[in-house]
C-alpha cells in the first residue's frame, strides 16, 4: 500500500541463525527488505480484459472492426460460417465491453449476437 501497488505478493526469506531480532526487529527487517525489493523490482501494470464472441452478417464486418478499433481492442478466431455470417472473438478492456457491444448492436441495427468466447 505504501508503494502505491495492489495485488502484489512479496516473500522475504531469512535463514535462521545470527542475531535474534525479536518481533519488532523482524517486522522492520522484513518490511524494509520488502519495500526495497518493490522499489527496485520491475512493475507491470495489468489491465483487466474481457472477450466475447460475435456473430453477424458479413455486410456488418466493417462496423464490427470500426467499433473494436474505437475501444483499442483486438479480434481473433475470425471466420465466416456456411451461411456467410462473420464470426469473431472480440477482446478489449473490461470496462469498455458493455459499450462495445452496445455500439455494435446500434451499428448493425440489432443484427449482431454475442456469446461466450
Amino acid at each position: 500500500k505504501g508503494e502505491g501497488l495492489s495485488d502484489v505478493v512479496c516473500a522475504v526469506v531469512r535463514y535462521s541463525g545470527g542475531i535474534k531480532l525479536g518481533a519488532g526487529g523482524l517486522i522492520r527487517a522484513y518490511g524494509g527488505t520488502a519495500r526495497l525489493a518493490l522499489r527496485v523490482g520491475p512493475n507491470k501494470i495489468l489491465i483487466p480484459t474481457s472477450s466475447v464472441r460475435v456473430v453477424t452478417s458479413a455486410s456488418n464486418a466493417g462496423s464490427v472492426y470500426q467499433a473494436i478499433g474505437k475501444f483499442g481492442g483486438s479480434t481473433s478466431d475470425e471466420g465466416y460460417s456456411d451461411s456467410g455470417d462473420l464470426e469473431a472473438t472480440l477482446t478489449c478492456e473490461s470496462e469498455f465491453m458493455e459499450q462495445l457491444q452496445n455500439d455494435i448492436r446500434d451499428a448493425t441495427k440489432g443484427k449482431a449476437t454475442f456469446g461466450e468466447a
